[in-house]
């Protein structure tokens, strides 16, 4: 055999080596990344609960329901208040639209509702969210999440993928269950007053 042969034969050996390797190392480092997004977003959503439960102890009640959309909280009230006491901006966002949507930088929205937690989603009164003193909950609600996303923070925090149990609630973005997005609920503080 010639030398020059040999040779070949060891660089398309190393070739491949090194070639598997890096689809090892890529997968590694993927799946590093989506922990890291997972990680982050739970951190915002603690974030959040803590900003509407430092802005409760300073002001001393409720987020007030918006005006035109009565399921929603004021949240925008965790930026600008006239409330006494208020001492924020508890957050640093910027406002999206009316009071109750504030603006995110990853996630599409950001958004507060009063839930009773034993019975929803599964069953829901627009009108009165906390009806039946099973234990009146706010929730964080982050729109439009990717569903693959979604199902991850579910798991991390819950310790499993249901949709409809535990502290993160996953409901579709649209009526479709087929839909590519979910709005990602995650259970809060305790809302003082029904």
């Amino acid at each position: 055999m010639k030398k020059g042969a040999m040779f070949g034969l060891d660089a398309r050996i190393a070739l491949a080596i090194f070639g598997a390797l890096s689809v090892i190392s890529g997968a590694a480092l993927y799946s590093a990344i989506k922990q890291a997004k997972v990680v982050a977003a739970v951190a915002e959503l603690n974030e959040i609960s803590k900003a509407v439960e430092s802005y409760m102890l300073d002001v001393g009640e409720d987020l007030e329901q918006d005006d035109v959309v009565s399921s929603f909280k004021k949240i925008t009230h965790l930026l600008s208040s006239s409330k006494q006491g208020w001492s924020g901006p508890y957050l640093a966002y910027s406002i999206m639209s009316a009071d109750h949507t504030l603006k995110h930088n990853y996630f599409t929205a950001v958004q507060l509702v009063s839930k009773d937690t034993l019975i929803w989603p599964v069953v829901s009164d627009s009108s009165n969210d906390c009806f039946s003193g099973n234990g009146c909950y706010y929730w964080i609600i982050f729109s439009s999440v990717d569903n693959a996303l979604a199902k991850a923070i579910d798991e991390y925090v819950d310790g499993t993928a249901d949709r409809y149990k535990g502290k993160i609630r996953l409901v579709y973005a649209s009526n479709d269950t087929s839909s590519p997005t979910s709005h990602l609920f995650m259970q809060s503080i305790p809302v003082l007053s029904r």
